[in-house]
């Protein structure tokens, strides 16, 4: 029963490939797409060597001589040289002592969530003739 079945689908596979050439040959899209297929396996097989060997595509850390050439000695994560000498903190959570309190001076936008809208007028949006098929013979 097994071996009837591996030979059944050997034998489809070899009919398959057979029809590989013609259809690259005369389907279009066939051609592109097996084109494509082999240029995504390229690309998956460079990034698991990448993986592989440690190195990333990013980090400009290859075999170039020269003084620009010279790597630093520490490189952070996704390749980016941690800047040295400056503090990195946080901001202040919101509504926190260390938060600056906004200028007296401007005026709180008339809607913003929280307020109450009873004092804004709101009118209607000019008409247009957008969505609408032009009647006539000149078109808007």
């Amino acid at each position: 029963m097994m071996a009837t079945l591996v030979a059944s689908v050997r034998a489809t596979l070899l009919r398959w490939l057979k029809l590989v050439p013609t259809l690259f040959k005369h389907d279009p899209l066939f051609r592109y797409a097996s084109i494509a297929a082999v240029l995504a396996l390229i690309l998956i097989a460079v990034s698991i060597g990448q993986d592989v060997s440690g190195r990333s595509a990013l980090s400009g850390t290859g075999n170039r001589t020269g003084s620009a050439a010279t790597a630093p000695e520490r490189v952070g994560q996704n390749g980016v040289v941690p800047a040295t000498g400056l503090e990195t903190t946080e901001p202040p959570v919101p509504g926190s002592p260390g938060v600056p309190t906004p200028t007296k001076d401007a005026s709180p936008p008339a809607i913003a969530p929280g307020r109450s809208l009873n004092g804004i007028d709101v009118a209607p949006a000019p008409r247009d003739s957008f969505g609408t098929i032009p009647q006539g013979d000149k078109p808007r």
